[in-house]
């Protein structure tokens, strides 16, 4: 059964519904009946609980936001809830509230909404390539988002809008999928890096059942496809990563650690997950070819993902300099804007003049 969590967008439906507002204390019920009254909305209030019935959730955020008449912490200390007409309240029903304050973030993230309810999401990719010989041996499927007005939106707001508005569960679904169904309207051979987020995953059995069903649909085996742990300093438990990623493994992928060396969290991940693949993060590759530090850190990385029977792909490669260090030092696998930038359909990478040469 599909994961009601993860598809459903808050804020999707217009419909007017009984809206269920209530109070930390008193105080602010007072106030916020006040505020009804005068707005002519009234409400029946039981039990510190306001009822507003047949009415529309987001044209009383808008009400709200523009009357100014609470402040930030006020916001906090209100809860809404909105019950579709004829449901009943079940304790089930109360996962859907939010405070005030975090309804009106929603109207803010309200370009990122109107995108996952019209499943907007595109996939670019960037050729990977090997190490030896130059050959793409795949692609990395890189989210782009595209508003109404044909603009496009990036990892770094769809990650951070998702986060601070609840949203990663639904975005990582979506983003999972799109990356399938594009690398399939495209034909690409080879293997597939898709990103994922661990922490918007409950049981792997569960949450990722929609991803194998979508694999084996569209005639991707499972060994062309690596999925990447993203935000590795988010990852607090380690053990349900651990089952995450065995799940993955059981079902015949392989799977990567990304921006590895960022930082103590993805090493220490590295350690004990054991991935197939790191991806060395590009702050290390910057000038690496003259930065004797940067050397070091990828020389010892290098020797761990070895001994771990790890392959290492340099991420994030500029130069000619950069590409020829990390290959001399025993990259497996190169990607970067030497060869390509990410593009809606794959592009055939620049650079391999350099095994030519060779």
């Amino acid at each position: 059964m599909p994961c009601a969590r993860c598809q459903t967008i808050p804020l999707s439906s217009d419909e007017p519904g009984n809206l269920l507002l209530t109070c930390a204390v008193r105080e602010l019920m007072d106030k916020l009946t006040g505020f009804l009254e005068h707005q002519g909305l009234g409400g029946c209030v039981e039990d510190r609980v306001v009822r507003l019935p047949n009415t529309r959730l987001r044209e009383f955020l808008v009400l709200v936001r523009d009357s100014g008449a609470f402040n930030r912490l006020e916001y906090q200390g209100i809860s809404a809830l909105r019950l579709d007409s004829g449901e009943t309240l079940t304790f089930h029903a109360f996962t859907r509230a939010r405070t005030l304050d975090r309804w009106l973030s929603l109207l803010d993230a309200d370009a990122l909404l109107d995108i996952l309810e019209h499943r907007r999401f595109i996939s670019w990719f960037q050729p990977i390539l090997a190490a030896d010989t130059g050959a793409v041996i795949g692609h990395e499927a890189l989210l782009r988002g595209q508003r109404q007005d044909g603009s496009l939106m990036f990892p770094g707001e769809i990650l951070s809008t998702a986060a601070d508005n609840d949203l990663l569960f639904q975005v990582d679904r979506q983003a999972r999928e799109t990356a399938l169904h594009s690398a399939a309207a495209q034909c690409l051979d080879g293997q597939l890096f898709i990103n994922f987020i661990p922490t918007a995953i409950y049981d792997p059995a569960h949450c990722l059942q929609s991803t194998v069903g979508w694999a084996k649909n569209l005639g991707i085996a499972p060994d062309r496809i690596v999925f990447e742990v993203v935000e590795t300093e988010r990852v607090d438990d380690i053990e349900h990563l651990k089952r995450i990623l065995d799940f993955y493994r059981t079902s015949g992928y392989r799977v990567a650690l990304d921006d590895v060396g960022s930082g103590y969290a993805s090493l220490n991940l590295l350690a004990q997950i054991r991935p197939d693949i790191i991806k060395v993060d590009m702050e290390i590759i910057r000038h690496i070819d003259t930065d004797p530090g940067r050397q070091t850190v990828f020389r010892a990385l290098i020797g761990i993902a070895r001994e771990l029977d790890i392959q290492v792909l340099a991420e994030g490669i500029e130069t000619p300099g950069e590409l020829a260090h990390v290959v001399a030092e025993g990259a497996d696998l190169l990607q970067g804007y030497l060869f390509a930038r990410p593009a809606p359909e794959p592009p055939q990478p620049n650079g391999l003049e350099f095994w030519t040469k060779s």
